[in-house]
């Protein structure tokens, strides 16, 4: 139980399917930490104030404070074209009462099965959020401004902590895609990989302040190094054991795998090792933090990835998006179950809240 920690006060589910263009939806819907936990937790927020009703979900209120705190939430998430700024305050309103409703039902799901928060579990995750203030005083005012406190927020955690492990219930019981769901995705994807090379490298590092002199001593030392390897005095990968200082590699005669052209970041250097044949070695390049000597020990063409390397990364993104509409489909499930009451209209919003 509650194996991801991470709290979501306003839990995107539908929320964002629904008032966002489809070119709008987020790849990976799901449990997000808002941006602004205060403004979430004031959001999410069960305990209703004496402000405006704007709808009541199986009886329960939600407030125009709510779905204002909700909608900063969300302007976070999202990010709209300039042809629908016009329509931005309608779009957030419609995608914070979703949001509210969902974590409503879910918080009443909850209850009704009796789900328990460790009390650890709501310490860790109120620390957490004091943690991104200067001072608890900062913290406790920020709470003040969202109309909440210390008791409030944690009691927010708690049911939103409790409203995530129902989600987790549906999630688990997902199986793993079989060996056939696999293959299918893999033939329908082209998983491409650009030509590689498998290389190791002697890296000698020269310092910021180095005059040309001590960068030419250093250049000789690597020059000397290669000449001994190419006379066959010491194989490269000893070599590397004893002179290189790169980090990668270390201690494993310099090998530092499969590399793209892309991953070289330093140009010189990669038009080198991608002009060098396998089973050579490259002249020696100097690059902004010292110099390189590299063998090249051979060449992987561009093509698809065999499918014994990507199999575990397939099966966990079909998983999550089996996860993914199995909570979408069950919050869609207890939706069509409640009693929604709508008291405002996103026009009639907007009419009290013109957008700027």
């Amino acid at each position: 139980m509650f194996k991801r920690l991470g709290i979501v006060a306003v839990i995107f589910l539908l929320a964002l399917c629904s008032a966002i263009p489809a070119q709008q939806k987020p790849a990976a819907p799901g449990l997000t930490v808002p941006a602004n936990p205060v403004a979430a937790a004031a959001a999410a927020s069960t305990n209703a104030e004496s402000d405006l009703v704007v709808l009541r979900v199986s009886g329960e209120p939600i407030t125009e404070k709510q779905v204002m705190a909700a909608m900063e939430v969300l302007a976070k998430q999202i990010v709209l074209k300039p042809d629908q700024q016009n329509q931005r305050n309608a779009i957030l309103f419609k995608g914070a009462i979703d949001n509210l409703v969902i974590t409503t039902l879910l918080r009443a799901e909850a209850r009704k099965q009796n789900i328990s928060v460790p009390k650890e579990m709501i310490d860790q995750q109120f620390d957490s959020f004091a943690k991104r203030f200067p001072s608890m005083e900062e913290f406790k005012k920020a709470l003040a401004e969202h109309d909440s406190n210390e008791e409030k927020l944690r009691k927010s955690i708690e049911e939103t902590l409790s409203a995530q492990e129902v989600l987790e219930k549906v999630a688990d019981k997902i199986p793993d895609p079989s060996d056939e769901e696999v293959q299918r995705a893999y033939d329908n994807n082209p998983y491409s990989v650009p030509e590689r090379m498998h290389l190791a490298q002697i890296f000698i590092k020269a310092d910021p302040g180095s005059t040309p002199e001590q960068k030419a001593e250093l250049r000789k030392k690597l020059e000397s190094i290669r000449a001994d390897i190419e006379a066959k005095k010491i194989t490269f990968a000893e070599a590397a054991d004893k002179n290189s200082q790169a980090a990668a590699g270390a201690p494993k005669g310099g090998d530092i795998g499969l590399i793209a052209k892309a991953q070289i970041t330093v140009k010189e250097l990669a038009e080198a090792v991608f002009s060098t044949a396998p089973g050579s070695m490259t002249p020696v390049i100097e690059g902004p933090q010292g110099f390189h000597l590299v063998n090249v020990m051979d060449i992987k063409p561009a093509g698809k990835r065999p499918l014994e390397e990507i199999k575990p990364m397939i099966q966990q993104q079909l998983k999550l998006a089996a996860q993914q509409s199995a909570t979408r489909k069950y919050a869609e499930e207890l939706k069509a179950k409640a009693m929604i009451e709508p008291f405002m209209t996103a026009d009639e919003f907007e009419k009290r809240h013109p957008a700027d």
